[in-house]
């Protein structure tokens, strides 16, 4: 439990303070850190920690499963607007890094991971996963945000968790 909240704490700070513009003025504050709801560490943290728990409870929860349905598969198919602007979302992740790259600013990787965690939590509460016809599709979409996710995170030096 330390080790988990150590990283949040470390991963916390890091993205907030990644996400402001570089030109405009800084403001510290704990308290908007830590805040486990709205653009901060923490919240992206417990939307990544949600992608694992659906995993986990879908029929293709273990590693196996999952690379089996991957090859077996001829992927996701996007059947409503949530999985559609998720989809796209994620797809966003290189050109989103060339214009960080291009601009120095960083804090556009930070507004896609956000914008990731918002569309998730529209497609979660619009779409049933586990036990849906189209449960090995979305597990698929679940998988790539997961990684697009971990991808982000890492550039932005932060840890992901597993549990919360």
């Amino acid at each position: 439990m330390e080790e988990t909240a150590e990283k949040m704490g470390i991963s916390a700070i890091k993205y907030f303070d990644l996400k402001q513009n570089r030109v405009q003025n800084y403001v510290f504050s704990f308290d908007k850190m830590l805040d486990p709801k709205g653009n901060t560490g923490v919240y992206l943290l417990y939307m990544f920690v949600r992608i694992g728990s659906i995993l986990e409870k879908s029929s293709h929860g273990t590693c196996e499963a999952l690379e089996k349905l991957k090859v077996e598969s001829e992927g996701f198919k996007i059947t409503n607007q949530s999985e559609k602007e998720l989809a796209l979302a994620i797809l966003r992740l290189p050109e989103q890094l060339e214009m960080a790259v291009s601009d120095l600013q960083i804090n556009r990787v930070c507004d896609l991971v956000y914008e990731i965690a918002v569309k998730i939590a529209e497609f979660y509460n619009l779409s049933k996963v586990v036990g849906s016809n189209e449960e090995q599709s979305r597990v698929l979409l679940l998988e790539a945000t997961k990684k697009v996710m971990a991808k982000a995170f890492e550039l932005l030096g932060m840890q992901t968790i597993d549990k919360i």
